[in-house]
């Protein structure tokens, strides 16, 4: 355990890149007091609005919070929207240089409806319309010249535009610094050679292609890492928790089966200490648990929210020896 203490310390030294899609998230908290006469939903009373960094700003910020140095590399519209993104992310420490501002989209924005503690409803603004390619090509020169100076990059995807195959491949061939891959449905044969690859149970199974996995999964998992030469490879199941390979390491982590409270921001959790883990000298498995704690943490809050350095100290005493216990080598499954 004292490793990973030690470790958690070295987050401070390290530096990171995060590219992808950023977006703006708007919490709008009220009561409810009645159903609508108009249709059978109920009438929220707004009482204020909380306005947060999203997408891939939120993973920036996890990653700020545990004391790590961050630049961001991504566009928003020219809009109050946007003005507002940047604004939050340069007051909590992110570096925006590598922030396009176009005039020809709109910042994603995504609102939700908050009553009595409880998520009734999510609206997104969203501008999926491609025309900024100009744009994309400034922003991929840009990460590849700040990824000298960096211990990792995370690609974060939402299939919201920025990101495409080429942008994959570009940077995981020529960026010196591992590259961490939070992915979504798409480019999946673009992100051969990555350091690491995150999808969820989902996006695992568009990928392979299978509907239903019989046997050891450890042995799918492994399949598809070999398929594509990804280094590390991280399946996450939800309260199943995370299947883990490197060829040496096959892992089932379980979750820690805490109250589940809100699951946003927990796969953003995942990536961001699965990132600062490997990068401060863990292992793949040690990170791994890692996140898990963090993930842990991470769905007991409102929306989300970062884990702070103390919360996550906390909770890796607490838990590291007790989750370690029901960890399961897939191998000795056969």
């Amino acid at each position: 355990m004292e490793k990973i203490l030690e470790a958690i310390e070295r987050f401070k030294e390290l530096r990171g890149i995060v590219v992808g899609d950023l977006m703006l998230d708007v919490y709008s908290f009220g009561t409810v007091e009645r159903i609508s006469p108009e249709a059978p939903v109920p009438v929220v009373r707004v009482e204020h609005d909380e306005f947060r960094v999203g997408g891939a700003a939120n993973v920036a910020n996890n990653l700020i919070s545990f004391g790590a140095e961050v630049m961001v590399a991504g566009l928003v519209g020219e809009d109050f929207e946007g003005e507002m993104l940047i604004d939050l992310m340069e007051s909590q420490g992110i570096e925006v240089e590598m922030v396009e501002v176009v005039k020809s989209r709109s910042t994603i924005v995504k609102n939700r409806i908050i009553a009595r503690g409880q998520q009734l409803l999510r609206i997104d603004w969203e501008d999926l319309n491609d025309r900024s390619g100009k744009i994309k090509k400034k922003i991929l020169e840009n990460v590849i010249i700040q990824s000298q100076n960096a211990d990792f990059i995370i690609i974060e995807d939402y299939n919201k535009g920025v990101l495409d195959g080429f942008m994959y491949r570009t940077i995981i061939a020529s960026s010196p610094a591992p590259v961490f891959v939070d992915p979504k449905f798409e480019y999946y044969s673009s992100m051969k050679n990555a350091f690491l690859v995150k999808p969820n149970f989902e996006e695992f199974k568009k990928a392979t292609g299978i509907k239903k996995f019989r046997g050891n999964f450890g042995t799918s998992v492994e399949t598809f890492r070999k398929k594509l030469n990804i280094k590390n490879l991280v399946v996450t199941k939800g309260e199943e928790g995370m299947y883990i390979s490197n060829g040496d390491e096959i892992y089932h982590i379980p979750s820690l089966h805490k109250k589940v409270f809100d699951v946003t921001g927990a796969g953003d959790m995942v990536i961001s200490l699965l990132a600062l883990g490997m990068s401060a000298g863990l292992s793949l498995f040690e990170a791994s648990v890692l996140a898990t704690i963090g993930a842990g943490i991470e769905i007991t809050k409102l929306g989300a929210q970062p884990v702070t350095k103390d919360e996550l100290i906390t909770e890796v005493r607490n838990q590291w020896d007790r989750l370690l216990k029901d960890v399961i080598p897939l191998k000795e499954q056969g």
